[in-house]
């Protein structure tokens, strides 16, 4: 029986005893597998830290409370004043307190509870990158980027290169355009200086010309006045030309006739071409011959340039002007196309001709002159009016420059630009001259008197002003730079002195050699009808004046390059 029961008790304790061992076997694999957990998740944190470390830019975690998880070397680096406050588990803005409060962040101090309610605002917009002064001095940019359980990830990267960079740029675009100004009053001042005498010299060389004058007294005026004319044209070359480098040229949108255009510019070579024994051909479409919106002073320089280039460059043929519409529709455009039988040039040297100061040889500076602007200030002017310009040509056998040109025609009107006409306007007139320059004032004067004007002269603007509260006059012209009183203040005081009085309004033109765009809206914003650019031509003046009577001043102006 003891037997028995001893055998029946066996399996029991062998059933223990393996439970017992097997628990044990358990305890101890678990135990090992967790340290092995523990001991991978070690590697791997060292890892991701490693990582981490080795990136060049500040780096934080931050959990849904905005407490720190980890940050790397390069954000503790940054904020080195405030990283002994980094730990994990404690909050962003405790740290920021405490850092503001002892200075560590300069664009904080005299704003510090609005800096920090700022700096939290955008915690809590993540996404929006920002700047911000660290306290040596250097500038970080801030990103931060919300997490898929709430936190934070946040990422500094330090801009301060980026900033002293752009900074040194701004600095040297600054330099540029103050350079790119003190050019453009230079050529403006020199403009002003030149223009003075040379008006004289143009203007008493066209009252000359109407004198009883002998063949060889005859040639002699034409040689000054041909002279001073090209003067005056490489002084517009120069100041078109800065005004488009300095941005400073913009187009006066107005109706005018296409046609007209070309043929008055066209007209202007008739005795260039006439006295080099060439043929000047005309070819209008019909269909050209139509208004279209645009800058028709500019347009007519174009075409001028391009007439012009093609004269100096032809020794015998012709020069033919061609105008046509091509296309259809919305693709409508204008063609102009100015060809010669001249020197030519090689294609290969096409667009180098539309650089500034360049011709297709240095040598044909030499014997043919000129500024090297006139092509390139064509290629900026087309390409400021939205067009194209390209040139052809063969050495010996000629060129042709094709300007294309999209601009919106409109019906026919009275805006058309009428060829410049024989006036008597001035007939009978009071005209008062006000002008410092005696030599400019006896060309106004000596001018006027031969058109039959009755002409008063004064030689600066405060007896301009009391000539006309004392006097009748039918028109004034003044000049703009006088001592005592300039134009600009004399024309402003009689315009408030017949608001005053209730007086007839007195048609007022500048003279000036002052041509700038801003120098035409100061005297336009001081009440003048007009303003004419030194040297003065008689038939700009007639122009100007007849306009200014009837009313329509403005519209036409003279040429200011």
């Amino acid at each position: 029986m003891d037997g028995a029961k001893g055998s029946e008790g066996w399996p029991a304790r062998a059933l223990a005893a393996g439970w017992r061992s097997l628990r044990a076997f358990l305890r101890r694999w678990d135990k090992d597998a967790l340290e092995r957990a523990e001991l991978d998740a070690q590697v791997a944190e060292r890892r991701l830290r490693e990582a981490l470390d080795a990136l060049p830019e500040g780096i934080v975690f931050l959990d849904g409370e905005g407490r720190y998880v980890l940050w790397n070397k390069r954000y503790a680096e940054i904020y080195h004043r405030s990283a002994d406050l980094f730990a994990p588990g404690r909050k962003l803005e405790e740290t920021l307190r405490i850092g503001v409060a002892r200075g560590d962040y300069p664009d904080a101090i005299g704003r510090e509870d609005a800096w920090i309610a700022d700096r939290l605002s955008l915690l809590k917009n993540p996404g929006v990158r920002h700047e911000q002064r660290v306290s040596d001095g250097r500038w970080i940019m801030i990103e931060e980027r919300a997490t898929s359980d709430g936190g934070v990830i946040g990422l500094r990267v330090d801009i301060t290169d980026l900033k002293e960079q752009a900074q040194a740029l701004r600095q040297a675009l600054a330099r540029a355009e103050a350079a790119n100004k003190a050019k453009s009053d230079f050529l403006a001042n020199m403009s002003h200086e030149i223009r003075t005498p040379l008006n004289g010299v143009l203007g008493l060389a066209d009252v000359l010309a109407q004198g009883r004058l002998d063949p060889e007294q005859r040639e002699i005026v034409q040689t000054i006045a041909a002279s001073a004319n090209t003067l005056d044209s490489l002084l517009k070359d120069l100041l078109t030309f800065a005004r488009l480098e300095s941005g400073r040229l913009e187009l006066d949108l107005a109706p005018f006739s296409l046609d007209d255009a070309v043929r008055q510019s066209a007209a202007l070579f008739r005795t260039a071409v006439q006295d080099k024994g060439l043929e000047l051909e005309l070819d209008i479409d019909p269909e050209a011959a139509t208004e279209v919106l645009g800058d028709g002073a500019r347009f007519r320089q174009v075409v001028c340039n391009l007439i012009s280039n093609a004269v100096k460059f032809t020794a015998d043929g012709r020069v033919a002007v061609r105008l046509r519409l091509e296309g259809c529709g919305e693709t409508r455009r204008q063609v102009l196309e100015v060809a010669d039988t001249g020197i030519g040039f090689e294609q290969a040297d096409a667009e180098r001709l539309f650089r500034r100061f360049e011709q297709a040889d240095a040598s044909i500076t030499r014997q043919f002159g000129g500024t090297g602007l006139g092509l390139a200030i064509t290629r900026q002017l087309t390409d400021l009016m939205g067009g194209t310009v390209r040139a052809e040509g063969r050495p010996g056998r000629g060129a042709s420059f094709i300007v294309e040109l999209s601009l919106p025609a409109i019906a026919p009107g009275q805006a058309a630009v009428a060829e410049i006409e024989a006036r008597t306007a001035p007939l009978g007139l009071r005209i008062l001259v006000a002008e410092d320059n005696p030599t400019n004032r006896k060309v106004a004067e000596l001018m006027l008197r031969a058109m039959g004007a009755e002409v008063s002269c004064v030689e600066n603007g405060r007896e301009a002003v009391e000539a006309v509260s004392v006097g009748v006059y039918d028109l004034a012209l003044i000049d703009l730079q006088m001592p005592v009183m300039d134009g600009l203040s004399a024309i402003r005081a009689i315009r408030a002195e017949e608001a005053r009085s209730d007086r007839a309004r007195l048609p007022m033109i500048v003279l000036s050699a002052n041509v700038m765009p801003e120098h035409l809206a100061a005297s336009s914003a001081a009440g003048a009808d007009d303003h004419i650019g030194k040297p003065i031509r008689a038939e700009d003046l007639v122009r100007a004046i007849d306009a200014a009577l009837k009313g329509r001043a403005g519209e036409v102006l003279a040429e200011t390059g």
